[in-house]
This record gives C-alpha cells, sequence and structure tokens, in this order.
C-alpha cells in the first residue's frame, strides 16, 4: 500500500510523510519481536514473585513446626497453690506432673540493726577534738563472726555514715530514719543465719588494738535477727537461707512470703500444690501447624494453577518441576516415620494427623488426646527427639518437628534451591533485557537507513517535479507562439 501511495503521487510531487511512513516500517518489524521479549520478561518476573510467595509459604510452616520442635514445648506444667498468700510457685520446663504437701514453718530474714539516736542528719559525730571539729572515722563490718571489710566515712554525720555504707557495697545497706524524737541508722544485711553480722566504730587515732570507739556511735539495737526459712515438704524438712527456694523440686521454685496457715489449735495447715500437665498448648501448637499446612498447600495450588486469576503470582510456577517438589518434601513430614519414633506413637498419623485425598490436612483430637494422656512422652520424642535447640547441621535425629525445620532451613537458604531458581530467573530477564536494548538499537540503524533511502526517492521525485514543469512551460510558450 506504502509503494502504491508513492508511484500515484510520483505525478503530482511527494506530498508523503516520509519519516511516518519509515516509521511504520521499522514497527511492522519491531513490534512483535518486542511484545515476545517483555512477555518473557513478564513472565519471569512472575516466577520470581511466585519463589517470593513459596519462601513466605515455607517460613509460615517452619514457625508452626518450631512450636514442636523441642522438647521444653511438650513440657508445659500448670501449678495449682491451696495457699498462694503463703509462698508463690512457678515451674520450668524440666517440671514433672506430681501433687505436694508445703508448709511454710518460718521465711528467711536478714539481721536489721540501729544505731544510737542522732538529733538531726547533718549532727557532727567523732568529735574528741573541739577545736578541730568532727573527724572521719571508720566503720569496721563482720559477718558471721568474719572481718567483711572497712568502711570510711569520710562525712562525719548520720546522712554521711549511710552513704558511706551504701557505697562500700559490702552486703549490708543502710538507711536514715526518723523516729519523731530523732535519727536512726538502720543497717539491714541478707537473709540467713550465715549473714548475721557486728559494726564496730574506729575514731582513727589508736594504732594498736583495740581501736577507740567513737563517742556516741554504736550499733547495738538489734531489730530483728537473722534466720533461715524453714519448710516442709512431703514431710521433709528444709532449711534454706533465702525465700526463694529452686533447689527442692526439681524445675520448681518457691517464693515464700509468709506462714502457711493454721487452724483453731495454731497448729500448721499444710498447702497442697499439684502441677499438672498442660496440654492445651500443645494442642494448640498441632492446630497451628494444620492451618500452617493447608495454608501452603493453598499456596502451592495457586502457584500451580494457569487458570488462577489471583493476582501477581496466580499460575507463576505452573508446569515448574520445583514445585511439585517441594510440595512432595513437605508432605513427607507429615506421612513418614519419625526419626526418633516411640513404640507405639512412631508419626504424625499417630496423633491424629492424617492427609485426605484433596492434600487437606486433618486433625483427630479425640485420638491427640488418648496419645497425650497415654503416651505423652512417645508424642514428645515422636516429635522432638527430646532435645532443645539442635541445629541444622547436626547429623542426629531431630524428631518429626525438627527434621522438618531443617529441611525448610536449607530450602531457605541463600544457596538452596529456591533462591538458586530466583537467582538463576533474574539473571534471565537481564538477559531478555540485553536483548530489547540490542532490538532497539538494530530498529533505530533501520530506521536511519529507510530515512536515507526516502530522502534519496524525494530528490528524485522532486526533480521529475521540476523537468514536468520546465517542460510544461516550453509548451505552454510554443502553443501561444504558434496561436499567434
Amino acid at each position: 500500500m506504502a509503494t502504491s501511495s508513492i508511484v500515484n503521487t510520483l505525478g503530482a510531487g511527494s506530498g508523503i510523510d516520509v519519516k511516518g511512513l519509515a516509521q511504520s516500517l521499522v514497527d511492522a518489524e519491531k513490534t512483535p519481536k518486542k511484545e515476545r521479549i517483555d512477555a518473557k520478561i513478564t513472565k519471569t518476573e512472575a516466577k520470581i514473585t511466585g519463589y517470593s510467595a513459596m519462601k513466605y509459604a515455607l517460613s509460615e510452616l517452619k514457625t508452626a513446626f518450631g512450636k514442636l520442635n523441642d522438647a521444653s514445648e511438650f513440657s508445659a506444667i500448670k501449678p495449682s497453690n491451696s495457699q498462694p498468700s503463703a509462698f508463690g510457685i512457678t515451674a520450668s520446663s524440666t517440671a514433672e506432673a506430681g501433687s505436694y504437701s508445703i508448709e511454710v514453718l518460718q521465711t528467711a530474714l536478714a539481721q536489721r540493726t540501729a544505731s544510737s539516736t542522732f538529733a538531726a542528719r547533718d549532727t557532727p559525730l567523732n568529735t574528741g577534738n573541739p577545736a578541730v571539729g568532727a573527724n572521719p572515722f571508720k566503720l569496721n563490718l563482720s559477718v558471721n563472726g568474719t572481718t567483711k571489710g572497712i568502711i570510711a566515712v569520710t562525712n562525719p554525720t548520720p546522712a554521711g555514715m549511710v552513704s558511706a555504707i551504701n557505697g562500700a557495697k559490702l552486703g549490708v545497706t543502710a538507711q536514715l530514719i526518723y523516729t519523731g524524737t530523732g535519727y536512726n541508722v538502720v543497717v539491714t544485711g541478707q537473709t540467713g543465719e550465715a549473714q548475721k553480722f557486728s559494726i564496730t566504730t574506729d575514731d582513727g587515732t589508736a594504732t594498736g588494738t583495740p581501736k577507740i570507739a567513737v563517742a556516741g556511735v554504736s550499733f547495738s539495737n538489734n531489730l530483728q535477727e537473722a534466720t533461715n526459712a524453714s519448710v516442709n515438704v512431703n514431710g521433709l524438712n528444709i532449711l534454706r537461707s533465702s525465700n526463694t527456694i529452686n533447689d527442692v523440686i526439681d524445675g520448681v521454685t518457691l517464693d515464700l512470703y509468709a506462714k502457711t496457715a493454721l487452724d483453731a489449735n495454731d497448729n500448721g495447715i499444710p498447702a497442697r500444690i499439684d502441677l499438672n500437665r498442660d496440654t492445651s498448648s500443645i494442642k494448640d501448637n498441632i492446630k497451628g501447624l494444620v492451618t500452617a499446612y493447608n495454608d501452603f498447600e493453598t499456596s502451592l495450588k495457586i502457584l500451580g494453577d494457569k487458570a488462577s486469576e489471583v493476582k501477581e503470582f496466580g499460575g507463576a510456577l505452573a508446569g515448574e518441576s520445583l514445585l511439585q517438589s517441594v510440595r512432595n518434601q513437605v508432605r513427607g513430614f507429615i506421612t513418614n516415620t519419625s526419626t526418633t519414633p516411640g513404640t507405639t506413637v512412631k508419626a504424625a498419623r499417630d496423633v491424629g494427623l492424617s492427609i485426605d485425598r484433596n492434600g487437606v490436612l486433618t486433625l483427630d483430637e479425640a485420638k491427640l488426646d488418648t496419645a497425650l494422656q497415654n503416651k505423652f512422652s512417645e508424642v514428645s520424642t515422636m516429635f522432638s527427639a527430646g532435645t532443645n535447640n539442635q541445629s541444622i547441621y547436626s547429623t542426629a535425629p531431630a524428631g518429626l518437628a525438627g527434621d522438618a525445620i531443617n529441611s525448610i532451613e536449607k530450602m531457605l537458604l541463600s544457596t538452596g534451591m529456591i533462591e538458586t531458581q530466583s537467582r538463576s530467573a533474574s539473571t534471565q530477564i537481564a538477559k531478555y533485557k540485553e536483548e530489547l536494548t540490542v532490538l532497539e538499537d538494530r530498529m533505530e540503524k533501520l530506521m536511519t537507513r529507510y530515512m536515507n533511502q526516502f530522502s534519496v526517492m524525494e530528490s528524485i521525485v522532486g526533480n521529475s517535479n521540476s523537468t514536468r514543469e520546465g517542460l510544461k512551460g516550453t509548451f505552454e510558450g510554443m502553443m501561444k507562439a504558434y496561436g499567434n
């Protein structure tokens, strides 16, 4: 059609849009090639998005398995206490189920000793020489008969003594208390009979022994004696220096507050504590695994469905062998026998987990409850191998959940198969863009060639038109001559 237009116009002079014509010819060659490359880029970019979606689904599944891969996840103990006002109780992952009778006979106390009374907080002390005034002095601290240290009182006042005692950090603390008639320095030690202490003063004037005490300064008023905590646990008397006791019942810490209750005859009433295994959290974690697995399977179905209408990554990995490979591995986590099976509980199927014909993971809660009640330790071992914080690089069996986490972690590594495929796709996109650059360069050269050719044609047409006009003028002149 373009050639016909040129031919038809030659007789009347060239009026052709040469640039537009050249661009049309270039576009006719460029457009289909560019569209094919652009389509490849779009498809490959969708793959990269699909790989990211797969990694996200795997990470969510890993999180779910992560709540079942340590033995500590199966050791939740819920304690109950009939006398919470007497003591508190916490249970760690090492605690075992059981019941105990506990009677608090005495809480651990710290010695508390008051100084002599002073008129004011800044009363000058150690004023043996009135001309000199108050002088610095020392306090000698002994704990359980052993010298603990010397405290230098550089500010010889009651408030200065408090600062010096607290600043020395020798295991005792001091407070300045106003009684209404004067000020006393009250020193408190640590709990336990072995922490009883004594404080003597030294005015700093004697070089031998004994030292000369500071006049008017003494610590002889014991307000409270240091005592050990006394607790009866299942009929056995226990003495401890602290009110926090964590070495009597495995995995259990007792925080003593007060004596347990007394009956009408002032006889002690033991408290009852029950350490019951809390399986509700385990059930919730297994239900969470079911949800995560089914979400993962749904994501893979979307990624592999060419007809999917999900934007961005729907059908992005259709026909990709990687998708099926990952699916098979993940399904094996559920269907395979654990690397640390029990006698009865050997795999996920033995705790009620199964995959139906549609690929959906389901949980038989009744079967799970029976397994937790009758074969709890086997359930724990089957999932966790009875270990905690096992490295993904360990060659030891890690149980169903532990092995699943190790496998998923390796899939998600920068050197894993998913990231490798994603990098390969990025490399391919870069190549496609290079092809676009080459195509663009070639089309620019083609455009230049067309313009040069059409310029020559325009010159020829222009010359023909000029000749035609000249001949026409000559003929018109001859006609006029003959007419005359």
